[in-house]
């Protein structure tokens, strides 16, 4: 089990970009996760997300759906897909207007009602899942060490 130290120094090396037209929600986005030891990026809007997310490397995003111009469900299909295992919170305030689709692109849904330790949890739980997402099964571990002991024996082996 890790030890608080380490889980801390793990969180440093984490980045979650937050994207929200409301300069507060910014704000409050930047103060709550910095001090669980999450480096932050702030965008206040899709375009200045989608930039960041693709000059940084992002770990998880939370993203306002209601945004000016490109709004979040636009948002979230380009990020999915230029990265498919990015992890995405919609933190909307208004979660009736959310449509249907947006569910395909999103992991986690949240109103912005529900209060900072929904989406503190939220964050915690979609990066804890998407570790298990992004690494290879144990089968296909074991398929690529078995090939490249293979190559490895056909090199080594006198002609």
């Amino acid at each position: 089990m890790a030890s608080p130290t380490d889980r801390l120094r793990s969180l440093r090396h984490t980045t979650i970009l937050c994207v929200d037209d409301e300069p507060n929600v910014l704000e409050l986005y930047g103060t709550l996760l910095e001090s669980k030891g999450y480096k932050v990026l702030t965008a206040p809007d899709g375009p200045t997300g989608i930039a960041l997310a693709r000059k940084h490397a992002v770990d998880a995003v939370v993203l306002d759906f209601n945004l000016p111009g490109m709004d979040g469900n636009q948002v979230a299909q380009v990020l999915r897909k230029e990265q498919p295992n990015l992890p995405v919170v919609i933190w909307t305030g208004c979660p009736d207007e959310t449509p249907e689709s947006l569910r395909w692109f999103a992991d986690v849904l949240l109103h912005k009602g529900d209060g900072p330790l929904a989406l503190l949890l939220a964050i915690e739980k979609i990066l804890k899942d998407s570790g298990t997402r992004n690494k290879p099964s144990r089968l296909l571990q074991r398929a690529l060490q078995t090939q490249t002991r293979y190559k490895c024996n056909n090199r080594c082996l006198p002609h």
